[in-house]
């Protein structure tokens, strides 16, 4: 049975951060409304009741993520079928029937199996789920002046970084945050993503083709506060009219996503990922970063040449597409609605040529802190880890171990420097203080290394 039906997509209204925004999508309440076919529904059964022992009706559902009206055409089908039969009740009504498989359903449940492993929540059609990205899309947030201010609050930030890094934030597109290490530069990364508002969908799995891929990672995708997520179900609390149905619980209410990987990663994590025993896929990186932040940091720094990376990125950060292949030849185009930032130490020259930095739209350099920017981290370093500051203890840091050795001021050290000196006094049982004494033994450890390296 092919279908086309697919439910109808409405779009809620802007709301605070951690509240249910973008798409929402109503539980179907029959086979065609799944936008799947019949068969790969009815393999889902077979396998979830092959594991599952003696599931009820209702438990079927829950494995499913359908609700019990799809459930029971599935069943009808089934018992048709003479694949399940009924074994026991576990209460009234038919939603407590419990299924066992027969002994042509086992067999029909190992053929299922062997054309995939997939067991869990029904996936949604991959028709619906770019309606959805495009009702989500993280090109539509808007961070205000005041927001990005909130957001960046506990770094110290010199006026123009601040100028540029703002405008950056709220683009919805691509960025390039670069300068010497040590300076915050993943920090600020992090900080943006973390200024993205609201709770977006993310499904289980997609269907395309016939082929099933694994999307929601719970590694990586952080579902909304229970409280919100009850809410997107439930409609929300005062539901507009003609949202009387609950949201379709084969998506994930989650914070929109915030996906960071650095030297470790490769070509192949930006493509899907196919299991020859298992036969489904399993979604790229970039895939389950949608609606979200996809941080490369220490860009430069993979095993892949930078420039073959940054190939790999011109289509989908131009065109808004990511071309994806399947393992049957097939290929899909998937919509790109990821804010890309790249983070790197290398200077841009070194990395790619002008055509591809042309095509990210905002470039921001994080240079060195300053005298009174590195005093006033050290100032606020020591308030957070409850070490008392000292003028004096400031001023000789500064002036034995920077003025004296031309030494250049790195944001991360006074971090580094007021945590190795609590581990000092700890072990001396003294209380942490920012004195001549400790600083000179804190300092001997630190900059030794560093600089033999």
């Amino acid at each position: 049975m092919t279908t086309e039906t697919t439910p109808s997509i409405t779009r809620d209204e802007p709301a605070e951060p951690d509240t249910p925004t973008g798409a929402f999508v109503p539980q179907p309440r029959s086979i065609e409304e799944t936008g799947l076919e019949l068969s790969l529904l009815v393999d889902l059964a077979l396998k979830s009741i092959h594991f599952s022992g003696r599931p009820t009706g209702r438990q079927l559902g829950e494995h499913l993520a359908l609700a019990f009206p799809v459930i029971e055409e599935i069943v009808a089908f089934l018992r048709q079928e003479q694949a399940i039969e009924v074994v026991g009740s576990s209460g009234i009504g038919e939603q407590a029937y419990q299924y066992a498989l027969s002994k042509r359903g086992t067999e029909k449940a190992e053929e299922a199996l062997g054309r995939n492993q997939y067991v869990g929540p029904a996936p949604v059609p991959l028709s619906l789920y770019t309606d959805v990205l495009q009702h989500q899309s993280v090109r539509d947030v808007h961070i205000d002046r005041q927001t990005f201010l909130d957001g960046v609050s506990h770094l110290v930030l010199s006026r123009n970084v601040l100028a540029a890094l703002g405008p950056a934030a709220n683009t919805g597109r691509s960025v390039l945050i670069y300068g010497n290490s040590g300076n915050g530069k993943s920090s600020l990364a992090l900080a943006i993503a973390g200024m993205m508002p609201g709770a977006v969908l993310i499904p289980y799995a997609v269907e395309v083709h016939g082929q099933i891929i694994k999307v929601f990672d719970p590694r990586m995708h952080e579902p909304a506060k229970p409280q919100v997520a009850e809410e997107r179900r439930q409609t929300a609390a005062s539901p507009p009219a003609g949202r009387e149905r609950r949201q379709d619980r084969r998506w994930v209410v989650a914070k929109r996503p915030m996906i960071r990987v650095g030297g470790e990663l490769t070509l192949q994590d930006l493509e899907l990922r196919y299991s020859e025993l298992s036969k489904f896929y399993i979604a790229p990186l970039q895939w389950k970063a949608n609606s979200g932040v996809l941080i490369i940091d220490d860009f430069g720094r993979q095993l892949v040449q930078p420039r073959e990376l940054l190939n790999r990125w011109i289509v989908p950060m131009e065109q808004g597409v990511d071309r994806l292949s399947l393992h049957t030849g097939d290929t899909l185009d998937l919509p790109f609605e990821v804010l890309l930032i790249f983070s790197t130490n290398i200077p841009p020259a070194k990395l790619g040529d002008e055509a591809f930095f042309r095509r990210i739209r905002h470039k921001v350099e994080v240079p060195n802190p300053t005298r009174e920017e590195y005093l006033a981290i050290l100032v606020r370093v020591c308030e957070e880890q409850g070490v008392a500051h000292t003028e004096e203890g400031a001023r000789y840091l500064v002036e034995a171990y920077y003025d004296q050795t031309d030494r250049e001021f790195k944001g991360c050290h006074p971090r580094d420097l007021v945590e190795l000196l609590i581990d000092i006094t700890n072990f001396y049982g003294e209380e942490p203080e920012l004195t001549p004494e400790w600083i000179d033994l804190a300092c001997s450890s630190y900059f030794v290394e560093a600089e033999a390296a």
